[in-house]
């Protein structure tokens, strides 16, 4: 058993065999290229051989010993553009200089941010001392106070960013403050007509069945977006630069009143509501019924910092329909986009299954925002 002053906590199996693995195999980086870059861009030497950083998926990153110190390499994916890197760095930028928690960039000899090489596009990060708790066995207890510390921690970063204008330029979300998406209604009805054609002839029997499902449910998903889009528009929603992919998984706990989120790629200008209504809808039992004694401690963490009108909140089920719907549509063309694997069409589907529960718990949403 592990324990902090604070929390006890027993990591789960899989995160143990993750761990395990991390440590075992090559880096995932080549070491050659980092110490080149390290060395070229940073001025920096190796003092140790890199190390997988465990649990990590979208990306490699590896923790590096320098002459520096304990950093974070990280490599993006080749299909993350420029702009893109550019968004979520001028953020963390922002961020930093207001004293902000979120991770914390180390600039080149010439000041960049990231760099360009043949084999790709990096960056170095401050490595953050602390544990993430999100694969782990806790004391119900210290859950809910872990809950409260995520709400509290989401609502600063909304404070501190909303009216914010970033460089760049975010695939997801608002064109701008007052601007339509970059991945509109046109969009979504294109891909869904792409992927309608290729789903039917899927060499995999079962990617074949799941996506069968979601073509079956195509039209419906358009329409739904369609009102949804009208609807949303003219309620006026406050807009503001999210995090995207909030969740105990991308938080990193020091102390329980001190904790840094990680993993900014997917923060993008956009409703806020659409921020919680990602996190609340990660708030779910094994079995996959909703933790709404969890979702209270986070509202309620979260409105002590950075208040929720009634009038915005009364639109949450309809935004988080809208948010899962999209969600659906997405999962299932990164599918197609990274040539699989199962999980993403099966994340498309409990998209899909989640759109409704908003609406499906009346009175739980109306407590999540009650004095």
């Amino acid at each position: 058993m592990f324990s902090t002053p604070a929390i006890v906590y027993f990591p789960r199996p899989g995160r143990l065999t993750a761990g395990v693995h991390s440590r075992l195999r090559a880096p995932d980086i080549a070491p050659e290229t980092v110490s080149d870059i390290l060395l070229s861009d940073y001025g920096l030497g190796l003092t140790a051989p890199p190390e997988n950083l465990p649990n990590t998926r979208r990306n490699h990153n590896l923790i590096v010993h320098t002459t520096g110190g304990k950093m974070v390499f990280k490599q993006y994916r080749r299909d993350w553009q420029p702009t893109t890197i550019d968004f979520e760095h001028s953020i963390l930028r922002r961020l930093s200089a207001i004293g902000s928690p979120a991770p914390r960039l180390v600039p080149t000899r010439d000041g960049r941010t990231w760099v360009g090489h043949a084999a790709g596009r990096y960056c170095l990060f401050e490595f953050i001392d602390g544990i993430n708790y999100s694969s782990a066995y806790l004391l119900r207890s210290h859950r809910l106070r872990l809950t409260a510390l995520l709400g509290s921690v989401l609502a600063r970063i909304h404070r501190d960013l909303a009216g914010f204008r970033p460089d760049g330029r975010h695939h997801l979300g608002f064109v701008a403050y007052d601007g339509p998406r970059h991945r509109d209604l046109a969009w979504h009805t294109a891909r869904i007509a792409e992927m309608s054609v290729a789903s039917t002839v899927l060499p995999d029997a079962t990617d074949r069945r799941h996506a069968a499902w979601l073509v079956a449910r195509g039209d419906d998903i358009l329409e739904d977006l369609s009102r949804l889009d009208t609807t949303l528009h003219d309620a006026g929603l406050p807009r503001l630069i999210i995090h995207g992919d909030y969740g105990l998984h991308n938080l990193v706990v020091r102390r329980l009143d001190q904790a840094t989120p990680v993993d900014f790629e997917l923060a993008r200008l956009e409703w806020r509501l659409s921020d919680l209504a990602s996190c609340l809808s990660k708030m779910r039992y094994a079995a996959g019924g909703y933790d709404f004694e969890g979702m209270r401690w986070f509202m309620s963490a979260y409105r002590a910092i950075y208040p929720i009108a009634a009038e915005e909140w009364r639109w949450f089920p309809d935004v988080l329909r809208h948010y899962r719907l999209m969600a659906a549509v997405q999962y299932w063309n990164s599918y197609f986009e990274t040539s699989g694997p199962t999980r993403k069409l099966l994340s498309a589907r409990d998209a899909l299954e989640q759109a409704d529960w908003g609406r499906d718990h009346p009175r739980e949403i109306a407590e999540l925002n009650a004095s």
